[in-house]
């Protein structure tokens, strides 16, 4: 199972030997904005609309990052990072919350999350939060 981009159709399956970053938003905007960000950065990106899809692209292709809106159709951001917490296949994924204050950092905290960002901060602060997850993963060499 790919993500999907708008319209359902099949994000790309990553062509790098290092882990993806997703991109999980029920809003097209964010996920474009982001995607194009990252991509500028050199990162590999996958998209997921909901938390539903989020969760099968965590299992399958094991991201390295996953940056999570909260308020999502289905699984909600939160719920999303305990299951990458509970689950065998996928404890290293880093989880990023980017929100727009559904939540408080101490529940982000309290469900697992390493970070916490509201989508008012200051975006070179969660790209360079990025850089230095996908540096430190297993297997990916520093940037």
């Amino acid at each position: 199972m790919r993500g999907l981009r708008e319209g359902g159709v099949p994000a790309p399956q990553p062509v790098s030997d290092f882990p993806p970053v997703l991109v999980a938003d029920d809003d097209l905007d964010v996920r474009t904005m982001l995607r194009t960000l990252l991509e500028l950065d050199g990162h590999e990106v996958m998209e997921a609309r909901d938390g539903h899809e989020a969760w099968k692209v965590c299992i399958e292709f094991q991201p390295s990052v996953v940056v999570a809106d909260i308020q999502m159709p289905g699984i909600d951001g939160l719920q999303l990072c305990r299951r990458i917490r509970a689950s065998k296949y996928s404890p290293d994924i880093k989880v990023i919350v980017y929100t727009a204050g559904m939540a408080t950092p101490e529940e982000a905290k309290r469900a697992g999350c390493d970070e916490y960002f509201l989508k008012t901060d200051p975006l070179p602060r969660l790209r360079a939060k990025i850089r230095q997850y996908t540096g430190s993963r297993p297997g990916r060499p520093p940037s």
